[in-house]
């Protein structure tokens, strides 16, 4: 019924669904490379951590998508802006030309690591709108912590009798972070200033939502949201 708020909703809903198809494919990429039992063990996982994160978010922005009369390529190419495109197309060909640390490292750690904040407020925001949703939100935020964090210790297991190629690594971070970084500091800025106004728009509905534990969005600036996002994400 609100234009604004069903525009947000699929936004959301598309990026998701571009992470997550990324994920997917990455990880499932590496399974071909594990170079140790405990590596395959945990690409395997995180490939089917990945395949339900994507059917779950794919299939509520293509009720949502239906609904506003849109293709699934229509939802989805607003977000695929120019940097981000670049960053998935270099894990693509790091990981099929099968450097299984290096693929690692720019989804889990890089992409995944710096997606953080934006899963927290998400959940957040939607709690009392959507519960369902918010849900779907928590279980990603939760498995991708776990992609991360068993991510990085792989990592340096791998990489602990090889300094050259740790050093290596730490320079493709590096670059990686700073590619990653206009990414996600255009999603911040462009998600906060649509979820804050829709917010706005609708008071009653948006009533118990918060930007980060204890804050309300109502009653915090779009300034501080962003402060706040990075500093619990």
């Amino acid at each position: 019924e609100s234009k604004a708020l069903s525009e947000v909703y699929r936004l959301d809903l598309a990026l998701f669904v571009i992470f997550e198809e990324a994920a997917l494919r990455v990880s499932g990429a590496l399974v071909r490379r594990a170079p140790t039992a405990d590596a395959l063990a945990f690409a395997s996982q995180q490939v089917l951590d990945e395949a339900r994160h994507l059917e779950v978010f794919r299939n509520r922005l293509d009720l949502a998508r239906v609904s506003a009369g849109l293709a699934r390529e229509q939802a989805l190419e607003p977000l695929m802006i120019p940097p981000l495109k670049r960053f998935i197309e270099r894990c693509y060909e790091v990981a099929d030309a099968g450097s299984f640390i290096e693929g690692l490292t720019l989804m889990n750690l890089v992409l995944e690591g710096m997606a953080f904040p934006l899963y927290g407020y998400e959940e957040r925001y939607w709690a009392p709108v959507d519960p369902m949703l918010a849900r779907l939100v928590h279980h990603a935020y939760a498995d991708e912590s776990r992609h991360c964090a068993f991510g990085a210790a792989l990592v340096n297991e791998l990489l602990a009798d090889d300094p050259a190629r740790r050093q290596s690594v730490s320079r493709l971070v590096e670059e990686a972070r700073g590619a990653m970084g206009e990414v996600f500091g255009y999603y911040v800025k462009k998600f906060v200033t649509l979820f804050d106004v829709v917010a706005r728009q609708h008071k009653e509905r948006f009533a118990g939502a918060e930007c980060a534990p204890g804050r309300l969005i109502s009653q915090t600036p779009y300034r501080e949201q962003v402060e706040l996002i990075h500093r619990y994400g």
